[in-house]
């Protein structure tokens, strides 16, 4: 099996599992925009259709969320306490909604630690592997059984590209990351893994995202730190290869 990017989309499609691959969802980032005086209307009908458009078009019989579903960690105060319940308002309607359209199938990130619901499977954070393809958030480690796959989905750093021009202006791109392990180190991790892993990083499925410039910032932690990220390849949504990211800094 192989995952391919949906052209000029933030989604992967697997034809043999009939599955579309979305990740770091964050359905309720409006609301920490809106604490800080960014006035954003909720976005989780847009989610929702956007999601059905992609579903219908390929004729999808799963929707896989490779974490970061929801946005809200913790609630610090009344206030966030407030927005929790209505973010969780929100995440029930997309579920629900889209529940009717496709089977759903969550593997946790780092802000879902508490995500429980009747409209989905939910896998823990430690990963899910289908067949050949693995899926797992990256903010923890992957259980070892998860590396043994050919190919491995992440998210999490919601990944851009920041390009400047000769002049000075400065352009962000969403963008997708493939490349390998750095074999040494994975096996020092996973020794009974798939030393020829590849690795894929999906860019943010929320726009409102912010995320990390692959080009200008080190991505570490996790599985991260094993990723050759010097010699990736960088992928524009378009499919433009951009070259590696050493090439690009």
């Amino acid at each position: 099996m192989n995952a391919i990017p949906v052209w000029k989309e933030r989604a992967l499609f697997i034809e043999e599992l009939r599955a579309l691959v979305i990740a770091d969802v964050h359905i309720g980032i409006e609301f920490e925009y809106n604490l800080q005086g960014v006035n954003i209307g909720i976005q989780t009908d847009s989610l929702v259709n956007k999601c059905r458009m992609l579903l219908e078009a390929h004729d999808a019989e799963k929707l896989i969320i490779v974490g970061d579903l929801k946005h809200i960690i913790m609630a610090r105060d009344k206030e966030q306490k407030t927005l929790m319940m209505r973010e969780q308002r929100e995440v029930r309607n997309f579920l629900r909604t889209l529940h009717d359209v496709a089977e759903i199938i969550i593997i946790k990130g780092n802000h879902d630690g508490a995500l429980t619901t009747k409209y989905a499977k939910v896998h823990g954070a430690r990963g899910l592997a289908l067949g050949n393809i693995s899926f797992v958030h990256g903010h923890c480690w992957a259980h070892e059984r998860i590396m043994k796959g050919d190919i491995l989905i992440l998210g999490h750093i919601h990944p851009f590209v920041r390009m400047t021009a000769a002049v000075g202006y400065t352009s962000i791109h969403a963008c997708w990351v493939r490349g390998k392990f750095r074999r040494k180190e994975f096996i020092e991790k996973y020794g009974n893994g798939n030393k020829n892993m590849e690795f894929v990083i999906m860019p943010a499925f929320n726009p409102l995202c912010g995320g990390v410039a692959v080009n200008r910032e080190h991505i570490g932690g996790a599985l991260f730190s094993l990723a050759d990220m010097e010699h990736a390849s960088v992928y524009t949504l378009e499919g433009i290869n951009l070259g590696t990211i050493r090439n690009l800094r």
